[in-house]
């Protein structure tokens, strides 16, 4: 009797747990995943139209070339339905094929290799570095799209209850995922994806014969995505592996601007 009057006196209730923390239940994961998603389907349009303000300084004499830019990302997403397809139909094993990763990313880049001959060729007054950026930003910005659309479709599939939903979020649950890392890992790739558009095509548009190491660098990128599926969803986002297309992006872009000084 003192204890509860006590308690009463000190304003406290010894049954009240609002004070501990709690994990996540399944309703919570959605709606912090449909609130994190809408707000990257936002950022990225905005991403996009800073790409092409940041870009601007170094604008080539014909906006065809980003034009042209915008055919080559589109012909990458091309190849890459085409052999989605193509594992489809086949055997879905070949979906984590090394083999199959290393020709895509050898049509991806021979496709790079012959826009960046055509600009040189179309525009032979051009210099260099206006040509490659832009060039390189038109396939990019086909990604950031793509990526748009796709941050926009998983954030409607997660918001309608679905088999497909509930799987996912199970996953977050028992794997222990947070909706903070999924949406940074996100951005890190897409920023990735955006450095290498750009750095490769300019090191092509500088020097065709550079294609070796644009391929390697593909080869690289695509490696580190198939070595993060082959582990559990809780350690991706601490596996250095996790970084490596941001590292690989970085690395392609610094060295296309390098050529640019030399």
């Amino acid at each position: 009797m003192t204890d509860t009057l006590g308690t009463a006196e000190s304003g406290t209730d010894p049954h009240d747990h609002s004070d501990h923390d709690h994990p996540p239940t399944g309703a919570d994961l959605v709606l912090e995943l449909v609130r994190g998603l809408s707000i990257l389907a936002l950022v990225i349009p905005v991403l996009a139209v800073l790409l092409l303000v940041a870009i601007l300084p170094v604008a080539p004499s014909s906006p065809l070339v980003l034009v042209l830019g915008l055919a080559l990302g589109s012909s990458h997403l091309i190849s890459l339905v085409l052999t989605s397809l193509f594992v489809a139909k086949t055997r879905k094993q070949l979906a984590v094929n090394p083999g199959l990763l290393v020709a895509r990313s050898a049509i991806e880049e021979a496709l790079r290799l012959a826009a960046a001959l055509a600009v040189v060729v179309l525009w032979p007054l051009d210099a260099a570095g206006p040509l490659g950026i832009w060039l390189g930003a038109g396939a990019a910005l086909v990604w950031m799209a793509l990526t748009t659309a796709q941050t926009v479709s998983t954030r409607r599939r997660i918001a309608r209850p679905s088999e497909w939903s509930k799987e996912a979020i199970e996953t977050l649950l028992t794997q222990r995922v947070t909706v903070r890392s999924t949406i940074v890992m996100r951005v890190l790739d897409l920023l990735g994806t955006v450095g290498f558009q750009i750095g490769a095509t300019l090191l092509l548009v500088q020097a065709p014969v550079l294609v070796i190491a644009t391929l390697v660098l593909s080869i690289g990128s695509g490696l580190s995505t198939l070595v993060l599926q082959r582990k559990p969803p809780a350690e991706r986002a601490a596996s250095a592996w996790s970084y490596a297309p941001l590292g690989i992006g970085i690395l392609a872009l610094a060295m296309g601007l390098l050529g640019l000084l030399a």
